[in-house]
């Protein structure tokens, strides 16, 4: 009997569950608590619409154009999903250069190609300044999105100048919170002119600001930053950094309680995921070589919704998505219009040029840049880096697409006055870039230092004694063929973002400007090359610097020439991994 009843009661729930199957669901359920919601995250495309590299004239595996294929595919199996940007979007290539400066009141190809793809909200970078306000306002007007810095106080008070700090979009009937910020380091990049009326604030105190109102009205915070994670992603240790206050991704995590996220850009490097305090962080590979996913897993309780999971990951927009031909066709008019811009021929180069050595001595394409700059800066000395060694131009036609190659940032001219012993500073500061000689037989002459924050001199003649401690090392320094006194006032050319303080030349910062220009430095050697009566440029210097001793000149050229040694195989990626909570 005992068993037969069992059977009944099984029985009876057994039909009892078929019933309740095919019943709707009542509100509140079990099965209706449930949601997942995914964020999809880009940072620093720096204007790469197309799958192509302009300053190569080449096809690349990168590019807007991809990642709108992955958002389609996203959004075709997850409807709940949001698109954001981190910034340094607009400008970077020539395709971004020529609509800020050449064609300011077309429509933006970037900003066309992000509105068709429906991104949800974008934090500005600081490349956005570079331009100047009037092409970052355009932006700001044409962007059907909108463009958030909480941390950019304004004095406008015009909704087509301010920045909002925040958007909240209700996805899937969860309300998610955006909040958006830039690095305040920008003043030490912009010039004044590019930023007036706005003021960068504190990152870390700007989050405690706004994260626990954000908590209160929205189930899911997310913050999209410009700045980088300031520590070491392994150790947590914190990262040497010439700007105290620019990067802190991992210090607001650890001390803005309430973020679910942060995804975060501006440092070109790409972490998968990693929780600190709870916090998931998130960060894509530059021009939009990967987009950042991340899944939430929410959970209803009562009116609210609670994260329960969360987990992220990097896809790469390699081989095997294809651009879209939507966007393709959307900017092909400014691609094209692009190409033939950097066609256009300006000479001939007489035999090629390799900027290998071009950090190590006097090298005529660094000379080509201080010949501009001395000539339309009207001044006695020059101040240039030379921004890549893999630069070269090839014997035939020289074009547009060279020069490029030679001075891709965009900077513009100013001519300063400062005296012989500010001069003296500043070379001093630049040779902390070689490590003392004698080098290491298996270690490099340079410092771990940017290379385009290494500074050579024009107008002067002077030595760098490698083997004497940083500081120490700026030897027979002359003007006009005599030793250059210490209160002597030159008229000093260098571009604007070493006036502003860039690489922390604060020897250098805001000195009284006596002549400067409105155009880039590039389009100045563009012009220089068009004013010379012989068009067939010939590498030639002054040798007006070198190393000393002279081994280790010699040792630093054989170091720069030697091709580095071939890579071993490595072995297959594996999948990037998640990370979660």
């Amino acid at each position: 009997m005992k068993r037969q009843r069992r059977c009944a009661v099984v029985c009876l729930l057994a039909l009892l569950g078929l019933a309740l199957a095919g019943a709707p669901l009542a509100p509140g359920s079990a099965a209706d608590e449930t949601l997942t919601l995914t964020v999809l995250a880009t940072t620093d495309m720096h204007g790469n619409v197309w799958p192509h590299d302009y300053l190569l004239g080449r096809p690349v595996e990168r590019g807007l154009a991809k990642v709108a294929t992955y958002v389609k595919q996203v959004r075709a199996r997850q409807p709940n999903t949001l698109l954001v940007d981190c910034g340094d979007t607009f400008q970077g290539t020539p395709l971004a250069y020529l609509y800020a400066e050449k064609y300011p009141s077309e429509p933006n190809p970037v900003v066309a190609a992000m509105n068709a793809l429906g991104y949800d909200a974008m934090a500005v970078g600081n490349h956005e300044f570079n331009f100047g306000l009037r092409p970052l306002w355009r932006i700001k007007e044409q962007a059907q999105f909108p463009l958030l810095a909480a941390n950019v106080a304004s004095t406008y008070h015009d909704s087509r100048r301010d920045f909002p700090p925040y958007l909240i979009r209700t996805v899937g009937g969860v309300r998610v919170a955006i909040l958006g910020m830039v690095t305040p380091a920008v003043p030490r990049w912009d010039p004044p002119a590019h930023r007036v009326g706005y003021e960068f604030r504190d990152l870390v105190e700007t989050a405690r600001q706004y994260v626990p109102e954000l908590r209160r009205k929205a189930d899911l915070v997310i913050l999209i930053i410009h700045s980088g994670l300031g520590r070491d992603p392994v150790s947590g240790e914190r990262e040497q950094e010439l700007y105290p206050e620019e990067d802190h991704v991992w210090d607001i995590a650890e001390q803005a309680p309430g973020l679910d996220a942060i995804f975060f850009g501006h440092s070109h490097q790409e972490l998968p995921g990693k929780v600190v305090n709870g916090v998931l962080l998130v960060q894509a590979k530059n021009w939009a070589q990967s987009v950042a996913e991340a899944e939430f897993v929410l959970t209803r309780t009562g009116e609210r919704w609670q994260v329960t999971e969360k987990s992220s990951r990097l896809v790469p927009m390699d081989a095997s998505i294809a651009a879209d031909p939507e966007i393709l066709e959307l900017t092909r008019a400014a691609h094209e219009r692009t190409e033939q811009y950097l066609n256009t021929v300006l000479g001939e180069v007489g035999e090629e040029v390799s900027a290998r050595t071009g950090r190590v001595e006097d090298h005529p394409l660094v000379e080509l840049i201080q010949r501009a700059q001395l000539h339309y800066g009207r001044a006695e000395v020059s101040l240039a880096a030379l921004f890549s060694t893999a630069t070269r131009w090839r014997a035939g036609p020289l074009t547009i697409r060279d020069v490029y190659r030679l001075y891709f940032y965009e900077n513009k001219l100013y001519t300063v006055e400062i005296t012989g012993a500010q001069l003296k500073q500043a070379l001093e500061y630049s040779a902390r870039s070689f490590n003392t000689y004698p080098w290491p037989a298996d270690g490099s002459p340079l410092a771990d230092l940017p290379g385009y924050n290494y500074d050579m001199a024009e107008g002067v003649s002077y030595q760098i004694d490698v083997s004497r401690p940083p500081g120490e090392r700026i030897v027979n320094l002359q003007f006009q063929g005599a030793p250059l006194a210490p209160e002597r006032k030159l008229r000093v050319a260098l571009n604007s973002y070493r006036w502003s303080g860039g690489g922390a030349y604060d020897m250098l910062r805001h000195a009284r400007v006596v002549h400067e220009t409105d155009q880039e430095v590039r389009e100045l050697i563009i012009a220089y090359l068009l004013e010379q009566k012989e068009k067939k440029f010939i590498p030639a210097t002054d040798r007006n610097w070198e190393i000393i001793p002279a081994e280790a000149r010699a040792a630093i050229i054989k170091w720069a020439t030697t091709p580095p040694p071939p890579r071993p195989p490595q072995p297959a990626a594996a999948p990037a991994p998640a990370a979660a909570r």
